[in-house]
Formats: C-alpha cells, sequence, structure tokens
C-alpha cells in the first residue's frame, strides 16, 4: 500500500525550534489552546497585540517547526511565557490561590494597556536579587494524542525547548497555566499541581476547556535532584561578561542562526552595525577574560572572527545566564 507524503514526511520528521518570527502569527495563534478560554475577538484582539510583544524582554514565545512539511504546515507546537512584574503576581495572588484563567486575564490588561510588561532594566533589577517570577501562560500542539510517536517527538523537542528559552535566570518561581489535557505532560515536566481558588467553576467545561495551574518554587526545586526541565531552570549562577541589551539579543537569535542575512534583519542592523556589534562582544570577552579566545585573539578580525563567532556561541550555549538581564544594585 502506497503512504501519503505527509506520513512519509513525518516517518522522516526535522524538527526544531526557534523564537516566534510575524511571519509566524497566523499559523502560530491558530494553536492558541481552548482553556485559554478567548472568544473570537479576544483573539483578534491577542493577534494584533503579538505585533508588539514579540520584541517586548518580558515574552518568551518560541515554535517548534518540522522542516520536512510544507510552509504553512511546518508548527507542530508554540508557546509563550510571561515574566510577570511583582504587582502583578500580588494581584493575581500566584503565590496562592488564584482565580482560573489567569492566561485570558493577562492578555486582557496587555491589550488594553492596565498591563505593563517589564523593560529590560527591570528583569536585570530582579533578576541580580533573585525575585523574577515567569508563568507560562500556554503551550500547545496540534496534535495531543501521547501514544503518537511523533507527537512523543514534539514533546521531546518541547522538552528542549523549555531548556533552551527558561534557563539562565535566577528564578523564585514558575507557574504553568495549561489544560487539564495536559496534566502526564506537566508533572512528567518536573511541576507540581497547584489549585485554583474557583476550581469548581471550571468542572462543568468539557475537559479540553478546563484551565489546570502547576507550578514550581525555588524553595520546593531545591528539595528536588537535578534533572526534570521544571527542575533544572533553577539552575543559576551570575553571568560574568553582562553584556548590553543589544549584544544579548544578538547572541540570543545567533544561537537559532547565526547567518549575516538572518540577523540584519532582525536587529534591524546594516552589515556594519553587525560587525560592530560581535566586536564589541569579543572586545568585552576579552577584557574580562584575556584567555578566552587563545589562538584566534586578535590578528586579522576577517580571518578571526568566524572562530571567535564559534567560540562565543558555544560558550553562551553552555552558560545561559549571559544571555539573560542583569543589572546588580548593591
Amino acid at each position: 500500500m502506497a503512504t501519503s507524503d505527509a506520513s512519509n514526511a513525518r516517518a522522516f520528521s526535522r524538527l526544531r525550534h526557534r523564537p516566534i518570527a510575524r511571519r509566524d502569527f497566523a499559523e502560530a495563534l491558530e494553536l492558541l489552546p481552548p482553556w485559554v478560554g478567548l472568544d473570537d475577538n479576544q483573539r483578534r484582539e491577542v493577534a494584533e497585540a503579538w505585533h508588539w510583544l514579540v520584541n517586548e524582554p518580558s515574552m518568551l514565545a518560541g515554535v517548534i517547526e518540522d522542516m520536512a512539511l510544507p510552509p504553512g504546515q511546518r508548527i507542530q507546537a508554540a508557546g509563550a511565557t510571561l515574566i510577570v512584574p511583582r504587582s502583578l503576581r500580588q494581584t493575581l495572588d500566584l503565590d496562592g490561590r488564584p482565580q482560573a484563567f489567569i492566561t485570558r486575564r493577562i492578555y486582557r490588561g496587555l491589550c488594553d494597556g492596565s498591563i505593563k510588561p517589564m523593560t529590560d532594566r527591570e528583569i536585570g533589577m530582579e533578576n541580580a536579587r533573585g525575585e523574577l517570577t515567569m508563568l507560562i501562560l500556554h503551550f500547545s500542539q496540534r496534535d495531543y494524542d501521547i501514544a503518537n510517536p511523533y507527537v512523543q517527538s514534539v514533546i521531546a523537542c518541547a522538552q528542549d525547548t523549555f531548556r533552551m528559552f527558561h534557563e539562565g535566570y535566577n528564578l523564585r518561581a514558575v507557574y504553568y497555566e495549561t489544560g487539564e489535557i495536559n496534566d502526564r505532560v506537566a508533572v512528567a515536566s518536573g511541576f507540581i499541581r497547584r489549585q485554583y481558588a474557583d476550581s469548581v467553576m471550571a468542572q462543568h467545561l468539557p475537559p479540553e476547556h478546563q484551565p489546570a495551574l502547576y507550578g514550581l518554587t525555588r524553595e520546593q526545586a531545591q528539595t528536588l535532584l537535578p534533572g526534570s526541565p521544571a527542575r533544572n531552570c533553577f539552575q543559576n549562577q551570575p553571568p560574568l561578561f553582562t553584556f548590553s541589551a543589544s549584544q544579548r539579543r544578538l547572541l540570543w537569535f545567533a544561537l537559532f542562526d547565526d547567518s549575516d542575512d538572518t540577523l540584519m534583519p532582525l536587529l534591524d542592523v546594516s552589515v556594519h552595525g553587525l560587525k560592530k556589534l560581535w566586536r564589541g562582544i569579543y572586545e568585552r570577552i576579552e577584557d574580562r577574560m584575556p584567555e578566552f579566545f587563545g589562538d584566534a585573539a586578535g590578528g586579522d578580525e576577517g580571518k578571526r572572527g568566524p572562530e571567535k563567532r564559534r567560540q562565543v556561541l558555544a560558550y553562551v550555549r553552555q552558560r545561559p545566564e549571559e544571555l539573560r538581564p542583569w543589572l546588580a544594585t548593591d
């Protein structure tokens, strides 16, 4: 029996993760899960808001795509996490028993302007103090049949995606609002089930529309051995180089594709502006750690540059705290 092109594509899947881009919005927003509880008007408002949210340092959003599939069908999962201001954490009672549909209320506040995302500087100060709180607003897949080997591959890629986007911060807590149908995956990822103040209110909804809350605090993580994605994101050490915001942004995007043609439009810089950013990174590293580049130090930048870039990206991939804002005030 002949197999379909789609079956062949999935048999030879090429999954990868990367930050969300504007070109992904239509496809990714189709995956907004029903447990977020948005009506059609709210979904349109959220779609509009993502045009500016995508550049906010407090919004961490990524997609998992299958490069074996044709354009327009590649995104298999998408997720978004917000670094939550302290005042909002208290208003929502995230550390206690919040009301259900937290994500819906946050999106409403972002759309009407009553919730202001944290700036890079504010994140850096909270990060240095160990006071950062994250809320995973949603993570959704195109297919939820966890008995399907392809879906299992997507989930495995999602664990790597979580580590890439969430490790390196000095966290006090991570909360995760998802659907009741995702309980097994959330628990396997290291999160602990939490209770809503109004949990009875959602019980009359179909299972796929019922939200569920999970989380992990620093105190809880300290009682667990490293291993799960949720536990591992509490591993932290201060950055050595404290790169500028523009340098960190370059390094972040370069981890996924370091070609100049890809980076220039993402950073809105010319080829000369891009070279200047890389040069500033190399100089900062050499100032703090003169021996870092070894034989690649000094010399013709045109010849040494690619090797320096390779070394820097290998380093920040292992030390994600260098990619995160950090502003010590004492």
